[in-house]
């Protein structure tokens, strides 16, 4: 069972930003003084983190790479001062000294993907999918050829979106373009991870079109209440997910409430989830690594931790 956590190398990640310096708006574009043009990560702390988690047992991390690294294929993606090649695979390498197996994210929901620039705007478009092939196949050779690689896809159809210009997938292009980062996954040699909160609106076409052979991670950050529909919704998923038979990451964070964590690790072991399809848990602490925010990254690390030890322990007991 896997101890995943989540960690930003501090690109343009969409519409809302979860920054403590994002609380002005939902809309972030490349217009506004919003858009980062560097990365918005302190490395000096990124490594401390690194060291932190590493502690307390957490063996995979996802790293959210976006625009901040230096593309050699699409340098006009790339922020200015963004990750170097060199700078990222030192980075990979000393998470896997101590026992962390890294993820690469690239978001490519339509209300995540500000960092796509233009190509954002070109969905379904010959153009869109060549560059789109060319980012996952650099990115897997600079991870070198992960076992995972992370395509978010969440929030597709929810209303606060770009301002100027919305762009939202329909049913089929969602899931062709999803099929699409899958095969460009799988050449590589990675199995594709994505979001599961597309159930949410559209259960029967998901398990209709979602392939078992992606990872989902569904998530739901409020307090665990059986009485308010939305959470029910949100946890009533894990609960569809185990009963076909997908193979799930359960996601948490303190983002909402900082019983969460804990919460969501008491929820599946009381379900029974805990079974051959249940990979781990992983929390988000959704923050740039900042000094401001070390408390903030550390304690969603803490709260996993102390779930998967009570989770662990209650499965030896069994």
């Amino acid at each position: 069972m896997k101890r995943g956590y989540f960690l930003s190398l501090g690109g343009n990640g969409g519409r809302d930003e979860w920054s403590f310096l994002e609380q002005r708006g939902p809309d972030i574009c490349q217009g506004t003084d919003l858009y980062k043009k560097t990365p918005y990560v302190d490395r000096v702390l990124l490594y401390e983190i690194i060291d932190e988690v590493a502690k307390m047992g957490i063996d995979l991390v996802v790293l959210d790479v976006l625009d901040a690294m230096q593309y050699e294929s699409h340098p006009e993606i790339s922020l200015q001062n963004a990750f170097t090649h060199a700078e990222i695979r030192k980075l990979l390498s000393y998470m896997r000294e101590r026992g962390i197996e890294p993820v690469p994210k690239l978001n490519f929901a339509s209300c995540h993907d500000t960092w796509l620039k233009e190509y954002s705007r070109m969905k379904g478009t010959a153009k869109y999918y060549e560059v789109v092939k060319d980012l996952i196949d650099e990115v897997c050779r600079v991870f070198d050829y992960p076992r995972l690689f992370h395509f978010g896809m969440d929030e597709e159809d929810l209303p606060t979106h770009k301002k100027g210009m919305t762009i939202i997938r329909c049913s089929d292009l969602w899931f062709h373009d999803l099929y699409f980062y899958k095969e460009c996954a799988e050449k590589n040699g990675a199995r594709a991870w994505v979001w599961g909160d597309y159930y949410w609106a559209h259960p029967d076409e998901f398990l209709k079109k979602m392939p078992k052979e992606c990872l989902i991670s569904n998530w739901g950050y409020m307090r665990y209440d059986e009485g308010h529909p939305r959470v029910k919704m949100q946890y009533d998923t894990y609960i569809a997910l185990a009963k076909h038979g997908y193979d799930q990451m359960p996601c948490s964070s303190t983002w909402c409430c900082s019983q969460n964590v804990a919460q969501l690790a008491h929820f599946c072991q009381k379900h029974g989830l805990v079974d051959e399809h249940f990979m781990g848990i992983i929390a988000t602490p959704w923050t740039y690594v900042q000094e401001v925010n070390r408390y903030w990254l550390l304690e969603d690390a803490h709260r996993l931790a102390y779930a998967c030890k009570l989770l662990e322990t209650k499965k030896t007991e069994a």
